[in-house]
């Protein structure tokens, strides 16, 4: 009897913890990173010419970026775009990287790109874009719409062939989600001039991981001087290269640089900026200075990792307060659900038990009685 209504309260119970359990969060399978390149050579010219290197079909564009440039090479572009090189934002779901380079020297020059791309996994890629809100602006910012999470970003500068473009000092990945440019724009550009930021945003059970930047200081080398009517006019040739890398067991999709000081330099020129070494993301810069002054150069990467799938809460009875609290009810039910399984099966083989205990010999007396009731009144006396 007690079995029996202790089953009755039970399985409602087991009834909504097993839903629990079948659905507690697995590991999602974020993907495998596969690097893409091509180099190119450059001969001299004003004229811009692009590179584009596409990700295979089954795959996802995360980023790219270039390496091996001379500073004679201008990097206009470096950004995600189709399989003909034009970029484009809103949402779209680009699958290449294209670099665009004009050679002001006379020597021909050569210039690796690369696109990294994701394949496998389970999220899908967009690309979003900001825009100069006048051409003067020192910097521009692209930012990745809610629940998505970036991946990489880069720009792409309006050329002209007489004038130049807008100069790119730095790069790099800002707030949760951002992308943002620092310029140079000469006087002499157009006011129609203009920079695009553009940022590369993945949707689905992927999520940032927090990476350390690296930094390292720009070397100087003999200055260089110049006679000038007054004085000599000096200035201090710098470079330098370095790297960053993601935590151990996260997946490297991206990174940017900046200068943090010291800067700008004139005449800058980015060498590098890409997945240039294994499992790092290189930086190379060169420029002049006025003064031997520090310059310093950071490099920050973008990382990724997965996320415990679903990513709803995994219960539905407290929708709206969030998926940590949704999952400590998860466990919680399915905790009581298997403490009262257990009990239902120890107390199932106590009464199996005692069915089965075997009797002990003895006699058996079995007494039956019949109670009657005696009515006198149905004899009677004849005299």
């Amino acid at each position: 009897m007690r079995t029996l209504v202790l089953l009755r309260v039970a399985l409602p119970l087991l009834a909504v913890a097993a839903p629990v359990l079948v659905v507690s969060p697995a590991q999602a399978d974020v993907g495998r990173l596969s690097v893409h390149s091509r180099t190119a050579e450059f001969g001299p010219g004003t004229t811009l010419r692009g590179v584009t290197v596409p990700c295979a079909p089954d795959e996802r564009l995360v980023s790219g970026g270039y390496e091996g440039g001379d500073p004679q090479l201008r990097i206009v572009a470096s950004h995600p775009s189709d399989d003909q090189g034009t970029p484009a934002g809103d949402g779209a779901g680009l699958r290449a990287w294209t670099v665009g380079v004009v050679n002001t020297g006379q020597a021909v020059h050569t210039l690796r790109v690369f696109a990294t791309c994701l394949a496998g996994g389970d999220s899908t890629a967009g690309v979003y874009e900001g825009f100069q809100s006048e051409p003067s602006d020192r910097s521009v910012e692209a930012v990745c719409p809610r629940g998505t999470v970036r991946t990489g970003g880069g720009y792409w500068a309006v050329w002209y062939a007489r004038l130049g473009a807008a100069r790119i000092d730095g790069s790099h990945p800002i707030g949760e989600r951002g992308w943002a440019l620092d310029l140079t724009v000469p006087a002499n550009l157009p006011a129609r001039s203009s920079v695009t930021a553009l940022v590369v945003c993945h949707t689905g059970p992927v999520v940032a991981v927090a990476a350390e930047p690296a930094e390292f200081d720009l070397q100087s080398a003999s200055p260089s001087c110049v006679v000038g009517a007054a004085a000599n006019v000096c200035v201090v040739p710098r470079s330098g290269t370095g790297a960053a890398r993601c935590p151990d067991g996260r997946l490297l999709t991206g990174g940017g640089y900046r200068i943090v000081s010291g800067g700008p330099l004139a005449g800058q020129a980015t060498l590098v900026d890409g997945p240039a070494s294994a499992g790092a993301w290189s930086v190379g810069l060169s420029g002049t200075s006025a003064q031997a002054t520090r310059v310093r150069v950071r490099v920050e990467p973008v990382c990724l990792g997965s996320i415990a799938g679903p990513s709803e809460p995994v219960s539905d009875l407290l929708p709206d307060r969030g998926a940590r609290l949704n999952r400590a009810l998860a466990l919680g039910g399915g905790m009581l659900g298997l403490l009262l399984l257990i009990l239902l099966v120890a107390l199932a083989l106590r009464r199996a038990g005692r069915r089965s205990t075997p009797r002990v010999p003895g006699i058996e007396v079995v007494v039956r009685t019949t109670r009657f009731r005696y009515r006198d009144d149905l004899y009677r006396e004849d005299v």
